[in-house]
């Protein structure tokens, strides 16, 4: 019974955190877009969900996912999981490097190009879309076509429309 109140929390932590990453990046992307100074309500807006609730729903995600590990070790062997943890990895790396560039940002050191910022938006996308599709298809046969194409679409998308946006500046 626990594990199944864990597996809860910990999917909507996972659902926040990268809602949060798609979030922040998606409001820094439009204050590079727009033109606007560091301080603007914007950034500000996107630091404070950034540091309540993007943070601590990855934090919280982390420790419920493995406590939740904790109680089905034998998960470990599962490829799916295997994969997931990976994807974990690749996820942490981008959300720190996110914060330093968020915060490198909002006192205005660097702004790196709004294409650059719609990169990233394509990324936590595309993190989103697999940890959805991994949850949902994870019991199932052949899950690994089925979030492959849902992943691979997405960045194709993504990429395809920041691109255009990139042509229209």
């Amino acid at each position: 019974m626990t594990y199944y109140y864990l597996k809860t929390l910990h999917l909507i932590f996972v659902l926040i955190w990268t809602f949060g990453l798609m979030y922040a990046t998606s409001l820094f992307w439009l204050n590079v877009k727009m033109g606007y100074a560091a301080s603007t309500t914007l950034t500000k807006t996107a630091l404070n969900f950034w540091r309540y609730a993007t943070w601590p729903a990855m934090i919280l995600g982390m420790v419920s996912g493995m406590i939740m590990l904790h109680l089905r070790l034998f998960h470990l062997a599962d490829v799916w999981m295997q994969v997931k943890l990976v994807v974990v990895i690749l996820m942490v790396a981008f959300h720190i490097k996110c914060h330093v560039l968020f915060v490198a940002t909002s006192k205005g050191q660097k702004q790196p190009s709004s294409f650059y910022w719609s990169k990233a938006l394509v990324f936590s996308a595309v993190f989103a879309v697999f940890f959805l599709f991994l949850m949902g298809l994870k019991d199932s046969f052949k899950w690994e076509f089925g979030t492959v194409i849902a992943v691979l679409c997405t960045a194709i998308v993504g990429y395809a429309l920041a691109r255009r946006g990139q042509k229209n500046n």
